[in-house]
């Protein structure tokens, strides 16, 4: 058991992807086969040591920072489910939830990971693909919030429309 333990460890990756609501794109990716962990947090901004407070996360967008075993799950499986599960029309928010810090983007390490990103992108896709940078978590309290805190995750995501925007692009 503990040489597996050791193994996916070794081999563990991360892939920081934004998509509105740290809530809801914890809950979209945490379930994938591969995925071994999603942090939910902040980045892709300048203002250090963003917290979850109004106006305290400055220009960072929130985030979900993926670790999963590329042994198991691509990064082109990863960035697929992405587009498949945020609005890739809309770069001025996601949903009911407008502005920067809920805005889209995907986050690459190398030229490969962008190359990919680029190539994966659908034709009507606005979302930037930019440069990884420092990715800071949120408190305790925001990790697997959808898991601790069911009924208002729940009527959140439906009271934003995510699901139904996400089912129009799919019939598009």
């Amino acid at each position: 058991m503990f040489s597996s333990v050791a193994s996916t460890a070794a081999t563990a990756e991360t892939f920081t992807y934004s998509g509105g609501c740290f809530w809801c794109t914890e809950a979209d990716t945490e379930n994938l086969v591969g995925v071994t962990e999603v942090i939910s947090g902040f980045t892709g901004g300048t203002t250090a040591n963003p917290r979850y407070e109004p106006g305290k996360w400055g220009d960072h967008r929130e985030a979900a920072q993926v670790v999963y075993d590329p042994t198991i799950i691509s990064y082109e499986e990863l960035v697929r489910h992405v587009f498949a599960t945020i609005d890739y029309e809309d770069n001025g928010g996601q949903f009911c939830d407008r502005g920067r810090s809920y805005s889209p983007a995907i986050y690459y390490k190398n030229e490969s990971e962008r190359l990919i990103a680029q190539r994966l992108a659908p034709k009507n896709s606005v979302v930037p693909i930019e440069p990884e940078s420092t990715f800071y978590p949120v408190r305790e309290e925001h990790q697997d919030f959808y898991k601790k805190q069911t009924f208002k995750y729940k009527y959140y995501r439906f009271s934003c429309g995510r699901d139904s925007r996400l089912n129009t692009l799919k019939e598009n």
